[in-house]
């Protein structure tokens, strides 16, 4: 049913695994319907009536319920398989890679992963240097000139 179904498929930005995140890290519709239903419940529970500091309950019940959808969004959004977090990344990159550093050592440590599906990790390829008296690619001979 697409009422219900709140995550996505996404893949890992760095070592294309799979994983599902929430897809939206908003409250949706059925957050605020459970909001009121506390609410309400707790409005029956303690004064037994209709009462309008419920109201307050329910403005308290819909600040946690948005909490814990963003606390939810964020947490899924880190790699369980290489540690990398996107947010961390596009906020400071050396971070990001020093917690993947920490997060692969880590893993390589731990004998539970002996037998887990290796991980599909980007190869950085560095081009060895230019010989001197070598044409250097990419520099316009006209400018040599």
């Amino acid at each position: 049913m697409p009422i219900f179904r709140n995550t996505v498929k996404i893949f890992c930005a760095f070592c294309r695994s799979p994983k599902r995140v929430p897809s939206s890290k908003r409250i949706a519709l059925r957050h605020i319907t459970g909001a009121i239903l506390a609410a309400a419940l707790t409005m029956v529970l303690i004064w037994r009536e209709f009462d309008p500091r419920a109201l307050m309950i329910f403005v308290v019940y819909l600040a946690i319920a948005e909490i814990f959808v963003q606390i939810r969004w964020r947490m899924s959004l880190s790699c369980r398989q290489c540690g990398f977090d996107p947010v961390i990344y596009k906020k400071n990159a050396e971070v990001a890679a020093e917690k993947v550093k920490d997060h692969l050592l880590r893993r390589k440590q731990d004998p539970r992963y002996l037998l887990y599906e290796p991980l599909n990790l980007p190869v950085r390829r560095i081009p060895p240097p230019p010989q001197p008296g070598e044409p250097q690619r990419g520099r316009l001979i006209s400018k040599q000139i």
